[in-house]
This record gives C-alpha cells, sequence and structure tokens, in this order.
C-alpha cells in the first residue's frame, strides 16, 4: 500500500510524464478554448455515459440508491469539466490520485474505469468536432489534447489503483 504522505507520482514527475507524452501550453490553450463548450454540453455527456454504463450489471452495482447516483454524476461532471480546466499542476495531480484511491478502495475494477474514457472520447469527440467545424487544425488539436490529458489520467488512477492494492493481492 501507498504511504498517503507520499503518492505514488510526485510533481516533479508529473511535469516529466507530461513532456513525454508532449502535452503543454498549446494542449492547455486548445483544451480552454473548449471550456465553456465542456461546460454546456457536461449535462449531456454524462447522461450519455452513464446511459451506456449502467447497462453493466457489474457497473449499476455501485449505485445502490438514486442519492449515490446523483451524488456520483455530478462529481462526475465537475470531474469532465476539469478536462478542459486549464489547471494541469499540483491541485490536478491531487485530485487524479485521489480518483485512483477511491476506484480502488469501492471495488471497482480497472476494466470498468477504462472503458469510461472509450466511451467519454465516443460522446465528446463529435461535440469537440462541432466546436471547431470552422478549423480542421483546431479540431485536430483538440482531439489530441484530450487523448494525451485523458491517457495521462488513465495512468495516474491506475498507478495509485495498483499502488493501493495489499501486498499480496494478484489483481495487478
Amino acid at each position: 500500500m501507498t504511504d498517503p504522505g507520499h503518492p505514488p507520482v510526485t510533481l516533479e514527475e508529473w511535469e516529466r510524464r507530461k513532456s513525454f507524452v508532449g502535452f503543454g501550453k498549446e494542449d492547455e490553450d486548445i483544451l480552454a478554448e473548449l471550456h465553456l463548450v465542456a461546460k454546456t454540453y457536461a449535462g449531456e455527456v454524462m447522461a450519455e455515459l452513464y446511459d451506456r454504463w449502467l447497462s453493466a450489471d457489474e457497473v449499476r452495482a455501485f449505485f445502490k440508491d438514486d442519492a449515490t447516483l446523483v451524488r456520483v454524476k455530478g462529481l462526475q461532471k465537475r470531474y469532465f469539466v476539469s478536462l478542459t480546466g486549464g489547471d494541469y499542476g499540483a491541485n490536478y495531480l491531487a485530485d487524479r490520485l485521489r480518483i485512483g484511491r477511491v476506484h480502488q478502495r469501492i471495488g471497482l475494477e480497472p476494466r470498468w474505469y477504462m472503458g469510461a474514457y472509450a466511451i467519454y472520447m465516443q460522446i465528446v469527440a463529435p461535440r469537440v468536432l462541432a466546436a471547431f467545424e470552422y478549423n480542421r487544425v483546431k479540431q485536430a488539436r483538440a482531439i489530441a489534447a484530450l487523448l494525451k490529458i485523458i491517457a495521462l489520467d488513465q495512468e495516474l488512477a491506475m498507478l495509485t489503483y495498483f499502488a493501493e492494492l495489499p501486498a499480496g493481492d494478484d489483481r495487478a
């Protein structure tokens, strides 16, 4: 298990990881341009995401009641909007590491978490393309930036998830 005082990824390592995948200022800028659009369609994206997600019995089991579903949808919406929020530093890193710990603690298997990202991109890509329909270069830059930040998020969540597994757990 990871020592809570020592995250599995330091801020310095986070910056190196962003650099490695080529996530930089240009990506931050194009995602910032998408921020208002993301806020505008976040509700629709959540509705589509949860329609797909809840079609799986294994995922639906995590939502024992309507209150839990409403609370988690709200957190998910905040997460989604933060993908274009412009802060990809220490606070962003801490939030993503927390998400990995939560998923491990509640027993959400990585396949469902990773699958959610695939669904996200299927739902979001057409909206991104429409937002920049006047400029194919911006369309490509925006999609590439989203893919980079999502890949980084997936890595952080999975790294944290597996770092939190008890010794001897063979799920890794």
